[in-house]
């Protein structure tokens, strides 16, 4: 099996040295720029990082008649798929593009100024250059040199996850603000992208698997009728989920939507824990229930240790962070409280059933083909239905979500 996903193995012939020219210069501001010794494009990250993108690497040695002294870039490039499959069929609109394109031109830029104007810091990729037309690509400064490295596995402890927690708090809250006072951010939707198409027929599929999983194990009797039950209203639930709420019901932030353990980069230190972290891949952005991230983050940000620990003081540690933000970076509106989140994890619960479902893509090596594999029934991920620790995972996560009124038929 390749180290790399094979449609990042030969970048497209459009993307050559006189696109990076092009794209240079327009970012320089100088159309006297020229390319050195030309420009070799590389793989970006291992292969099953990423689902949205092909990604490829190169550095960029450049010359001006205003500076006459070589320059350098280092850059990570995100293009879209052109080979058939899950990734192709995920891009096909162009829109998950344009979302990225508008929160790095436009959106956390805002965010950035918001919080440095109040004495905090928010970290992200530069911006370089984009365009969805005629080619979608996306070019942004290489951060590994700078010390950041990939997220691959689930965080692993509570200390390392708190760098995610506020910074995931500050998105939402520099949200909320911006959202009052500047920018309309409730355009950001990507429901149909959950709830129907190649990702949900993944959700449905994993529903269906776990249904089938439990079914053996005698300690998750009680859950597998109910499971049967909820089936007919699974899309459906899903959907609610993703609602924004409405002025007399809840409150709304702009989510990540995406957020998980491979969508973050840290900064380790010589016992490799983590020190520092960063957001990354912003494609799917979603203005909606604050529930959607601070779900993701106890689910598919951390490791099942953690979450089973940490559940609780991670969630409260999340909100303290939010409201801190909000009150020092000068929002005049209501503040949610503590029990306005509380609720909206509740209401928004359903999600937790859905991680649940897909939980077992953790036991898994993802590759490129990994998600073609499954919806055409030729990848087994049961294995982990065998295995203890996951089976004791499994049955206090369900036993919660029945305690909670969660597993219930509407």
């Amino acid at each position: 099996m390749s180290e790399y996903d094979a449609d990042e193995l030969q970048a497209p012939v459009w993307l050559n040295d006189s696109f990076l020219e092009h794209a240079v210069q327009h970012f320089e501001k100088d159309s006297s720029i020229k390319i050195i010794n030309g420009c070799e494009l590389r793989p970006a990250t291992k292969g099953g990082d990423h689902y949205a993108s092909i990604m490829f690497r190169t550095t960029v040695r450049y010359r001006s008649e205003r500076q006459l002294d070589e320059k350098t870039l280092k850059l990570v490039i995100k293009a879209q798929p052109t080979a058939e499959g899950f990734k192709k069929e995920l891009t096909k609109d162009n829109s998950l593009f344009g979302t990225e394109i508008k929160m790095y031109s436009e959106i956390l830029p805002a965010m950035k100024k918001l919080l440095e104007d109040s004495g905090e810091r928010m970290e992200f990729p530069r911006l370089i250059y984009a365009a969805t037309n005629p080619n979608a690509v996306i070019m942004l400064e290489d951060i590994a040199p700078y010390g950041w490295l990939p997220g691959r596995t689930p965080v692993r402890s509570f200390e390392e996850v708190l760098f995610t927690v506020r910074n995931i708090a500050k998105f939402h809250a520099t949200s909320l603000y911006l959202q009052q006072s500047t920018m309309d951010l409730s355009g950001f939707n990507v429901d149909q992208f959950w709830t129907s198409g190649p990702v949900f027929a993944i959700f449905s599929r994993g529903f269906d698997e776990l249904c089938s999983g439990i079914a053996a194990w005698p300690e998750c009797a009680v859950y597998v009728e109910k499971f049967r039950n909820l089936k007919d209203s699974f899309q459906e639930r899903c959907q609610q989920v993703f609602a924004a709420n409405p002025p007399s019901e809840g409150y709304n932030v702009l989510n990540h939507a995406d957020f998980q353990f491979k969508n973050l980069m840290h900064k380790t230190d010589s016992e490799d824990r983590i020190v520092d972290s960063m957001l990354i891949d912003f494609q799917c952005c979603h203005w909606g229930s604050p529930a959607i991230d601070v779900l993701s983050l106890v689910d598919l940000v951390v490791d099942m240790e953690t979450k089973m620990a940490h559940r609780n003081e991670i969630i409260y540690e999340y909100y303290q962070h939010f409201a801190m933000i909000l009150r020092k970076i000068g929002y005049t509106g209501k503040i949610p409280s503590l029990v306005d989140l509380q609720v909206e994890l509740l209401r928004k619960g359903f999600q937790e059933l859905v991680h649940t479902a897909v939980e077992s893509f953790k036991y898994v090596d993802l590759t490129e083909s990994t998600f073609d594999d499954y919806n055409a029934g030729n990848l087994d991920i049961n294995k982990c239905y065998i295995d203890k620790s996951f089976l004791r995972f499994i049955c206090t996560e369900l036993e919660s979500l029945l305690y909670r009124g969660l597993l219930e038929a509407e």
